[in-house]
């Protein structure tokens, strides 16, 4: 049945709406401006609304929710909110005069409510929604979730619905979910925020799970920020799966963009666009806090913080990360304060697996490393544009094919962030984007122009040309594509100049499989890299 309405604390018009349909200035959400109706049925809400165990209420599409003062809907049976992409429904406030002001409840509505809501309740389901100035700041549980709180309920799925402008004094600036295992597909979160300039710290700007196993797929977190950690989204105690996401321009105090706290996930996180996220005090881009995540095929760019710029390990942390890309996030302090990583403490043992990381291991930042480091390299990714955000792979990437040949316990999707098919030319890329054209080399060095390999493809006779600035003994790998040693030659330099030995020295060339190879040349403590080819058949 459809719950009614009480007369008493809504009066229904039936009026054209847009004032309160305008988008954020940001030109990153236009892109979403079809998501919402202009003709539009208002409802407005004088009270809270209670829907009972059994009851349901279904909001029709192309309906504004007009609250008119800090009123909530408690859901104890089932809210079925189902838009369409012309038409869709709106939960928002009728004066935000006031919301900035977190010590008062004016400018804002409290939210949608799923406390302790039965077990065998119907699910709730929203899609085409739009979710603005959800206020969670009265006293106790109402500090929590700005527009969404559930407590140990399950059934509720979001997807294709837009979280913008929401705030709670303590966790989750638009959603708070605890002993909740819900659904969000395919969201927009945006501008939301937790937390207050006090000791109170917020978690998950946008979002926060805790001791919950959410799906969250393919969304968008743009802006958000807490005071405390993660400025997109928080999880702790918690098991998510989460594929698909991008998380940009969002800061927190640890995290900016994601973190991770107490809790050790088994399900798949991949494909996680992390860029030009920051913190104020450590890892711009993702945080770890005894905690450890497994995660593939994440792409964390210029993120900034004081201290790991990228990626931040604390407490007793063992995260695995693996065919991902760590490049061009900044520390305040540089390379010496970890522009890439940051490891505080000598209990925590991160790992690192064939991934492109920039300046090695020997530039992170923190505490002595003793974790696992395999089969990584630093070496210009090669982004398509990355002035304009395309972080894919041009062709003569070292980043494709060079992930791990061995993906199983990955969890990995079978799309990658642009849908196309996770694993191309037979062996998965690093990064979030699969590089889906022609196979190519490029004949010199992706890092400087110390090296260079000549012919290449290569013969039995192709010789190495690299340069060195003094007197050293310079270390020579040739390495398949799954990272295994091939061979190991020591070419010892008495000044600085420029040498050449034959790739035979190395590697029997005439051995080997035809295929692609990776040659690196140590020195200094930097490493070059050069994506060499194997082809009698010439058929690249």
């Amino acid at each position: 049945m459809k719950l009614q309405l009480p007369r008493v604390g809504i009066t229904i018009l039936f009026l054209f709406a847009t004032a309160f349909l305008s988008m954020s200035q940001n030109s990153q959400l236009e892109n979403h401006a079809s998501r919402f109706s202009t003709k539009s049925n208002i409802i407005f809400v004088d009270d809270d609304i209670i829907i009972p165990e059994d009851d349901s209420l279904v909001i029709e599409p192309g309906t504004v929710i007009m609250f008119t003062g800090h009123y909530s809907i408690h859901v104890q049976g089932k809210l079925i909110a189902l838009g369409t992409p012309t038409d869709s429904i709106v939960f928002t406030i009728a004066d935000t005069t006031g919301f900035a002001n977190i010590n008062s409840l004016e400018g804002g509505w409290n939210g949608i409510r799923f406390e302790d809501t039965p077990a065998d309740s119907d699910s709730s389901l929203f899609a085409w929604c739009r979710f603005e100035y959800g206020k969670a700041v009265g006293d106790s549980a109402n500090r929590y979730g700005g527009a969404i709180r559930l407590i140990n309920f399950n059934k509720v799925r979001l997807s294709n619905s837009v979280f913008s402008n929401n705030y709670s004094i303590y966790w989750g600036g638009s959603i708070y979910a605890q002993k909740a295992h819900i659904a969000i597909d395919e969201c927009l979160f945006s501008y939301n925020h937790s937390g207050k300039d006090s000791l109170v710290y917020g978690y998950g700007g946008a979002v926060c799970f805790v001791s919950s196993n959410p799906d969250v797929y393919a969304s968008n977190f743009i802006s958000n920020s807490s005071t405390g950690v993660g400025g997109g989204i928080s999880f702790e105690f918690s098991n998510p799966n989460m594929v698909n996401c991008h998380f940009t321009e969002n800061f927190s105090g640890l995290g900016g963009a994601i973190s991770f706290l107490r809790c050790s996930p088994d399900r798949s996180i991949a494909n996680i666009l992390v860029e030009n996220n920051s913190a104020m005090f450590f890892g711009g881009g993702i945080a770890i806090i005894t905690a450890s995540p497994r995660m593939s095929n994440i792409t964390i760019v210029n993120n900034h913080a004081p201290m790991g710029g990228g990626y931040y390990c604390n407490d007793y942390s063992d995260p695995k990360l693996y065919n991902s890309i760590l490049w061009g996030n900044t520390a305040a302090g540089g390379q010496l304060h970890g522009s890439q990583v940051w490891i505080w403490d000598v209990y925590s043992e991160p790992g690192f697996y064939y991934s492109d990381i920039q300046y090695g291991l020997d530039e992170f930042g923190g505490s002595m490393f003793i974790g696992q480091y395999e089969n990584n390299i630093d070496s210009d990714p090669l982004f398509v544009n990355p002035q304009s955000s395309d972080f894919g792979l041009q062709q003569y990437s070292p980043c494709i094919n060079t992930g791990t040949a061995d993906t199983s316990g990955l969890l990995l999707p079978d799309y990658d962030l642009a849908y196309n098919p996770r694993i191309m030319h037979g062996v998965v890329d690093m990064g979030v984007y699969e590089y889906d054209g022609p196979l190519g080399v490029r004949n010199q060095a992706l890092k400087n122009s110390r090296l260079n390999v000549f012919p290449n493809p290569v013969t039995a006779g192709s010789i190495i040309t690299f340069e060195s600035c003094k007197r050293e003994t310079i270390t020579f790998r040739l390495r398949n594509i799954h990272g295994s040693q091939l061979g190991i030659y020591f070419h010892p330099v008495n000044d600085s100049g420029r040498y050449s030995f034959e790739l035979n020295n190395i590697a029997d060339v005439n051995s080997l499989p035809c295929g692609i190879y990776l040659l690196e040349m140590n020195s200094s403590g930097q490493q070059s890299v050069v994506k060499v080819i194997l082809n009698q058949k010439q058929q690249f």
